[in-house]
């Protein structure tokens, strides 16, 4: 298929459109630690089944990635969208943790399905010199839901009876998904697109190829970055009250700004400056807004290191997923850009996990030193992915000559 020049096509921006509304029903569950414990469920199960949604996105995304091609993913979109409507009211049913369990994984399933394939399909339509601003304006589709959902759902709270009002409202955001994969698969039939053949991947190749060290690496960071944002986001709210405020007002709606903003008027420089130290930067800003926000005592500090991270994590996602598909050889680009989705659900479990553990045994100002923590390795990381593509390039130039 010949790519087309115009990055901002119908497709590109209907694509961005549904992972908006996926991530809506991700970033929902802000308040789910609270959720599950007003429902009874004990405390040493709260993390895991906050985070468990993401073993079954990390299941499928182990074994089912290199089968997913630009041909059937609006069909396996269709199949997230319609069990994401069905997960959203089934909170309101599930009040043991065995049915919490249960409907996470199915949350996962789902989840699994629509990003992959929207990440499918727009890796398809990225034209390769404009990689860095495509990831850009992708991540902001992914970010918008961080800096709405939990302020939208901070002003409906008092007025519901329980959180799974918000979340059956989050799974109804689905229905003008339906008709956005309709109108993409549609399109792509018109064009001839849908019946073309597509060169698969084996499981095999897919996890040597995972195995190669840059490649490898730069999903270790992607795994870290998620994990320091992740394990903050869902223990924010008790982060809050145990500081004295009742919610988390616009803290995230402060650090998502920052990098929407970035990223949306910035991203011609992720094409231009080296990703490798965009990378590391992230990490370095991220580490001194947890360590301002563990000597935070007032509202405005608490605002200000969100202000750091924000400016920091701007950088993050597309110098990394810019990175990965910069380095990834052609017929590995979209099972690439589909593992650091894996890497990102791997730390969206591992992040809640963590969280909930460092909280348990060091409260929250551990908790955050901890976070700081995460980001010091992934700081060490960068210069080691320096070294390891060095050496990459070193031994393809000796090839070729």
């Amino acid at each position: 298929m010949t790519r087309p020049k115009n990055l901002l096509n119908f497709d590109f921006v209907a694509i961005c459109l549904l992972i908006f509304l996926t991530y809506c029903n991700i970033t929902v569950f802000y308040n789910l630690y609270q959720f599950l414990q007003q429902i009874g469920i004990a405390q040493q199960w709260r993390g895991f089944l906050i985070g468990c949604s993401s073993l079954a996105t990390i299941a499928f995304f182990l074994l089912a990635s290199p089968y997913l091609t630009p041909g059937n993913a609006p069909k396996w979109a269709l199949v997230g969208a319609v069990l994401l409507l069905v997960c959203g009211p089934a909170y309101f049913f599930a009040t043991s943790a065995v049915a919490i369990l249960a409907v996470r994984l199915a949350n996962g399933t789902a989840v699994y399905l629509l990003s992959a394939a929207c990440m499918t399909m727009m890796v398809s339509h990225i034209p390769p010199e404009r990689s860095g601003q495509a990831f850009s304006l992708y991540s902001v589709a992914l970010l918008l839901p961080y800096s709405i959902v939990p302020a939208a759902c901070g002003l409906a709270a008092p007025l519901l009876p329980s959180a799974a009002y918000e979340y059956e409202a989050a799974s109804l955001l689905l229905v003008p998904g339906l008709a956005l994969v309709l109108l993409i698969a549609r399109r792509q039939r018109k064009e001839g697109r849908a019946d073309k053949p597509q060169a698969r991947v084996s499981l095999a190749d897919m996890y040597r190829n995972a195995a190669a060290p840059p490649i490898a690496m730069v999903l270790l960071l992607n795994t870290l970055y998620i994990i320091a944002f992740s394990s903050l986001f869902f223990m924010a709210k008790g982060l809050f009250l145990s500081r004295g405020f009742q919610d988390v007002g616009y803290y995230f709606t402060i650090q998502m700004c920052c990098m929407i903003f970035i990223r949306a008027f910035g991203k011609h420089l992720f094409d231009r400056v080296s990703k490798v130290g965009l990378i590391r930067l992230t990490f370095v800003l991220s580490a001194l807004s947890f360590l301002l926000a563990e000597h935070s005592t007032e509202l405005w500090q608490l605002y200000a290191s969100s202000l750091a991270m924000g400016i920091g994590m701007g950088f993050g996602s597309p110098a990394l997923y810019g990175y990965m598909f910069t380095i990834s050889p052609p017929r590995f680009k979209t099972i690439n850009s589909n593992l650091m989705m894996l890497s990102l659900q791997v730390g969206n479990f591992a992040g809640p996990v963590f969280g909930a553990w460092a909280m348990h045994y060091a409260g929250y100002n551990g908790l955050l030193l901890a976070d700081a923590g995460v980001c010091a390795v992934g700081i060490g990381c960068t210069y080691v992915l320096r070294h390891l593509r060095a050496e990459v390039e070193a031994e393809e130039f000796a090839q070729a000559r």
